[in-house]
């Protein structure tokens, strides 16, 4: 009895192991003609990436990707209609020579790749960075940017390029360059630096200005900050003896009387 789960740990796992309804999401269909002419319609799995900031595991349906596949601690996950789905074991994903992913879950009856917005970003100590159209993931300490996503539809699929050097796996790379994105991440570096010349900062990301110049960034609050004041007016009023002009501001009467009555 004490080898077997119980219904009570595996509404336990499921409670701690939530995932995203990314699982539900609409599936590619195939047609199948039978013998008899009849045709069947199935779905084919899709084997995208999608980020999911709800799931608290990376999760893959397919066994080929895992590397030193083990036991699973979280026997079942459940999606969010509730729906328990079986982990048969977890284990280490590989997209690249440099870039490892522990602890991901194998469960076979996901129709999606799903990878978890807390466990990258505890994992790989990155950001990340969601605009309307695309997502990027980007090294705490250098601020490099390590991998992106583009939104098709409702949802963020992770974008990658293959890697000549790297057999078995895929590099974690940015495909392609959008230079409006790169313009964001500028304005955002200027602002975060305090405000840097647009030069120094080419000098610390050329990257960012493969496709942009220096001169096309003009900040109103750096000219507004470095611009000299206009010095007062010249004054008709003139005066040859000290306090025979006086400014002052009237005010009064107060609302609560001094102890003097005034």
């Amino acid at each position: 009895m004490s080898g077997t789960p119980t219904i009570l740990h595996l509404i336990a796992d499921s409670q701690k192991h939530a995932v995203n309804p990314a699982n539900s999401a609409t599936r590619t269909p195939a047609s199948i003609t039978t013998t008899n002419g009849s045709t069947l319609h199935t779905f084919s799995k899709n084997s995208a990436w999608i980020i999911d900031l709800g799931a608290t595991d990376h999760m893959t349906f397919d066994p080929g990707q895992l590397i030193n596949r083990k036991s699973s601690t979280p026997s079942v996950v459940s999606n969010a209609n509730g729906t328990p789905s079986p982990v048969v074991g977890e284990g280490f994903l590989s997209f690249s020579t440099s870039l490892h992913l522990g602890s991901v879950l194998l469960v076979p009856s996901l129709d999606h790749k799903l990878l978890s917005v807390a466990q990258l970003t505890t994992t790989l100590v990155c950001t990340v960075t969601f605009w309307p159209n695309h997502c990027v993931f980007q090294d705490i300490l250098i601020g490099m940017t390590i991998g992106c996503s583009t939104q098709r539809g409702k949802l963020y699929y992770l974008d990658w390029a293959p890697d000549s050097e790297v057999k078995g796996g895929q590099a974690f790379t940015i495909n392609g360059t959008h230079p409006e994105g790169e313009r964001d991440k500028i304005w955002l570096w200027h602002k975060l630096l305090g405000h840097s010349s647009f030069s120094y900062l080419k000098k610390l990301f050329p990257s960012l200005f493969s496709s942009l110049d220096v001169s096309s960034f003009q900040c109103d609050t750096c000219e507004l900050a470095k611009s000299h004041c206009v010095p007062f007016p010249l004054s008709s009023n003139q005066t040859l003896v000290l306090f025979s002009l006086v400014h002052s501001n009237v005010w009064g009467p107060a609302k609560m009387a001094t102890p003097a009555g005034a």
